[in-house]
């Protein structure tokens, strides 16, 4: 644990996925770090990167005594489970408290939490919810004397989600529906975050000299992290950049608008398709005035963290010379 007023030993669930795995590369090039990876008996560890600073534990996420131990000794848990999993995030969550982590990061990786409008609009923020609830409530069972959350907020990855085409611009054949009632958004990088995450868990505990440089400040609040401030039109227009394309050459509907959206995704999901809730999600990221656009928040952390935002053109043409990618929803 940390004898200073740094953190030194850091447990990550999830080191296989997108954000875990960026994660981890910065943590390991940060070299100041021992990395605890849990994971599953099932899970592969040929994809893991080899280095001294990891130790791996595999077990059962249904036995209380090896996350429990799994997680003794470590300051910080990082949790970046996808969608699926996020019903295992409680019972991990209180192993970790158990344990006596002072720190967690729950898996969030999604819009600004702190915006309760827009948290109390989208079902797949309930579950991101609840766990900042339960870390809050385990901290108040012992006194005030828990662990305490960090909540990233990264808005929607820009590279996936052109891709996919959940920004509504699909490359692959040629289609847009830009949205006139659309405003500006953050949108973020894996490379950005995972490194945002690094330089977050690299504060100090306290600082007296600049406490806003400082994991307290951060105690049961939100970090924003931002690649860049887009609105669709940009995006389309360095998509036709890096297609060599005109917009002649594309099927364009500006007749369409986020409320008919969200209108027509809750209708969905009131008749049993989950899959609206990525397009619902979506359309209160890019909608005007409702929670994608945390600028301001972002600009203030980026400067704390020493993160600088990217150039869209490039992060656009490595999304297009990747190629569409199914969704998974």
């Amino acid at each position: 644990m940390a004898s200073t007023n740094h953190l030194k030993t850091i447990a990550i669930v999830g080191a296989s996925g997108n954000v875990g795995a960026s994660t981890l590369k910065h943590l390991l090039a940060a070299d100041r770090f021992a990395i605890t990876l849990i994971l599953r008996p099932e899970s592969k560890t040929v994809a893991l990167p080899s280095h001294s600073a990891i130790i791996i534990k595999q077990g059962s996420w249904d036995d209380p005594a090896f996350l429990q131990d799994a997680f003794k000794g470590q300051d910080v848990a990082i949790f970046a489970l996808g969608f699926m999993a996020m019903r295992e995030q409680a019972k991990l969550v209180e192993a970790a408290a158990k344990a006596g982590v002072n720190w967690i990061l729950p898996t969030e990786y999604a819009g600004d939490g702190n915006n309760e409008a827009m948290t109390a609009a989208l079902p797949m923020f309930q579950p991101k919810a609840a766990a900042r609830t339960q870390i809050e409530g385990l901290a108040k069972a012992r006194g005030g004397q828990g662990p305490k959350w960090i909540g990233i907020a990264t808005n929607p990855w820009l590279e996936q989600s052109l891709r996919i085409g959940l920004l509504e611009i699909k490359f692959g054949d040629k289609t847009a529906k830009l949205f006139p009632d659309a405003g500006a958004f953050n949108v973020s990088t894996l490379e950005l975050v995972g490194l945002g995450i690094t330089r977050l868990l690299s504060l100090p505990v306290k600082s007296e000299g600049n406490p806003r440089a400082s994991l307290e400040h951060y105690a049961n609040d939100f970090v924003y992290i931002s690649s860049a401030l887009v609105t669709q039109e940009k995006v389309f227009a360095s998509v036709l950049r890096a297609t060599k394309s005109s917009e002649s050459e594309w099927k364009v509907d500006r007749e369409s608008t986020i409320a008919q959206w969200i209108k027509d995704s809750q209708a969905k999901m009131a008749e049993g398709d989950v899959r609206a809730g990525a397009g619902l999600t979506f359309a209160m990221y890019m909608g005007e005035g409702k929670g994608g656009n945390y600028q301001d928040k972002a600009l203030e952390d980026l400067k704390v963290l020493g993160l600088q935002e990217v150039d869209v053109d490039a992060e656009v043409a490595k999304a297009v010379a990747l190629g569409p990618m199914p969704s998974p929803f």
